[in-house]
C-alpha cells in the first residue's frame, strides 16, 4: 500500500525520501513477511529527525514496528514526531541516561523477528527493509553496507563493507564494523543483555563483542542499507579525539572473565598494538597542540623512550607522518 500520498507534504524538499517511496509491489513476492522491529533514540535533532521517520515509513514495508524514544528534546523534535503519529507504533519524550539507555528502552516494547536502531540523524537506503528481510534466516545477523556521508560535501563518497564479524576479528580490532548496517534477531539482541549505559561513546562496540561470540552466524549483503550523516556533533567524530579508555578498561576486564579466555591471545593484541597505543598518541597530541615543530618533534620522540611499545605499531609512524612532520607545510 502506497503511503506516500498520506504522510504530510513537505514542499522544500524532492527526491528520497521526500517526494519518492518504495514501490510497494515489491512485497508481493511473500505472503508473510518477518516483522521488523527498528528504534530511534533521539536527542535535540529536529533538523534530521523527519528525513529519518519518512525513510523508516516510505520502505511501505508490510510488517513494521517502528519505535522513537526522545530524551525530552527541547527542539522541534517532538513536533515532527507528532506530524508521523498515525503510523509509529509506539513514542515516548521524556528524560533520559543517554542513546544507550533510550535503546534499552525501546527494545522492551519491541516485538518484532528482527531489529535494529536508527539513529535520528541517519536514514534508510531505498528497499533496506526488503533486502534484510529477504535473507534473514531465524537466529542470524544480517551484515550490509552503510554510506557516509556530510550534508556540506555532496563529493565525499565513503561506502563502509561490514565484514569478518566473527568473534576473533571483532576482539582483535581486524573486522570492519559499522553498526548501522548491522541487523539482529530480536531474541538473540534480548538474550545478550542490555547495552552498557555507562558508556556514552563504545557502547555498541562492547555491546557486540559478547554477542558475536554468543551468536556466531552473520549474513552477508552487498546492498547499501543506511545512510550515516557525518556533522560536527556527531558521536562518531568526537571518538576520534578521545574515549579510548572506554574500551581499554572494557577490554582489561575481559581478560577475568570466562567467557573470553579463548581470545585471551587477540584481547591483549588488540590493547597493544591498537587501543594502548592510540590513546597514548591521543593524550600527546592534546598536550602538544599548540608547540612548536622543533617542541612537538622532540616531545613525540620522547614519547617513545617513555613508551618504548610504540616503537612496534604503525600508529606511531602513522601519526609523526601526518601530524609531527605535517607542522612544517
Amino acid at each position: 500500500m502506497s503511503l506516500l500520498n498520506k504522510l504530510p507534504r513537505i514542499e522544500s524538499k524532492e527526491g528520497w525520501p521526500w517526494t519518492e517511496e518504495v514501490n510497494a509491489d515489491i512485497y508481493k513476492s511473500k505472503k508473510q513477511w518477518p516483522k521488523i522491529s527498528i528504534v530511534t533514540p533521539s536527542y535535540n535533532q529536529g533538523k534530521f529527525i523527519e528525513e529519518t521517520i519518512r525513510s523508516i515509513l516510505l520502505q511501505n514495508y508490510p510488517n513494521l514496528e517502528y519505535i522513537i524514544i526522545d530524551g525530552g528534546s527541547n527542539d522541534d523534535t517532538v513536533n515532527i514526531i507528532k506530524k508521523y503519529e498515525p503510523w509509529i507504533s509506539f513514542w515516548v519524550s521524556e528524560k533520559d541516561s543517554g542513546q544507550a539507555n533510550a535503546i534499552n528502552k525501546g527494545i522492551t516494547k519491541c516485538t518484532g523477528d528482527i531489529f535494529n536502531w536508527i539513529n535520528s540523524d541517519d536514514y534508510l537506503a531505498p528497499e533496506a527493509l526488503c533486502n534484510v528481510a529477504s535473507i534473514y534466516k531465524k537466529g542470524v545477523t544480517i551484515a550490509g553496507k552503510v554510506f557516509n556521508f556530510y550534508d556540506n560535501d555532496p563529493s565525499f563518497k565513503d561506502i563502509i563493507e561490514n565484514k569478518n564479524l566473527t568473534a576473533g576479528d571483532f576482539i582483535s580490532l581486524k573486522s570492519t564494523f559499522h553498526q548501522p548496517g548491522v541487523w539482529c534477531d530480536l531474541v538473540n539482541i534480548k538474550a545478550a543483555g542490555k547495552f552498557p549505559e555507562y558508556s556514552s561513546y563504545y557502547f555498541d562496540r562492547i555491546f557486540f563483542t559478547s554477542y558475536f561470540v554468543r551468536f556466531k552466524t552473520v549474513l552477508y549483503t552487498n546492498n547499501v542499507l543506511v545512510y550515516f550523516r557525518y556533522h560536527h556533533e556527531s558521536k562518531t567524530l568526537v571518538i576520534r579525539d578521545s574515549k579510548a579508555n572506554e574500551l581499554i578498561d572494557y577490554y582489561l576486564t575481559l581478560l577475568a572473565e570466562p567467557l573470553f579466555k579463548p581470545f585471551t591471545k587477540q584481547l591483549k593484541s588488540a590493547l597493544k598494538y591498537q587501543l594502548l597505543p592510540e590513546k597514548h598518541i591521543s593524550d600527546w597530541e592534546y598536550k602538544n597542540a599548540d608547540k612548536s615543530f622543533a617542541a612537538r618533534i622532540s616531545s613525540y620522540l620522547g614519547l617513545a623512550l617513555v613508551k618504548p611499545g610504540l616503537l612496534q605499531t604503525r600508529h606511531f609512524f602513522t601519526k609523526f607522518k601526518r601530524s609531527v612532520l605535517h607542522s612544517l607545510n
